[in-house]
């Protein structure tokens, strides 16, 4: 059995096994629960982990989970060096793109001949 946690909600639920999707969230956590715990519902005497202030987190530089606002998106691209109001005219898939999971390795492609 198969315990997830969202990180962002404290939301938890078991699965019989691991679940692919949840697995590729980068908010979900997964815990091995054993056979004597199998029936037993989430614990309520565990307290559901802090909420992260993501908007808090992109204005110092950590880069903001796709499913996060626009506005951590916002604060995210002016911690990375974007004007504000240039960053508040484009669409959140726009910043997503300039500024998501592969714009670091993009600027180090840019100076390379292609051969290794």
């Amino acid at each position: 059995m198969w315990r997830y946690r969202n990180a962002n909600t404290g939301h938890v639920v078991d699965f019989p096994e691991r679940d692919a999707c949840l697995d590729m969230l980068p908010n979900w956590s997964a815990t091995e629960v054993g056979p004597d715990r199998a029936d037993a519902p989430a614990s309520p005497a565990v307290p559901p982990p802090p909420l992260v202030d993501v908007v808090a987190a992109a204005t110092a530089g950590v880069r903001p989970p796709e499913s996060a606002k626009k506005d951590a998106w916002i604060a995210y691209a002016v911690a990375r060096g974007m004007n504000e109001s240039d960053a508040r005219a484009l669409r959140k898939d726009a910043l997503i793109e300039e500024f998501g999971e592969n714009a670091d390795n993009d600027e180090d492609e840019e100076g390379s001949d292609g051969q290794d």
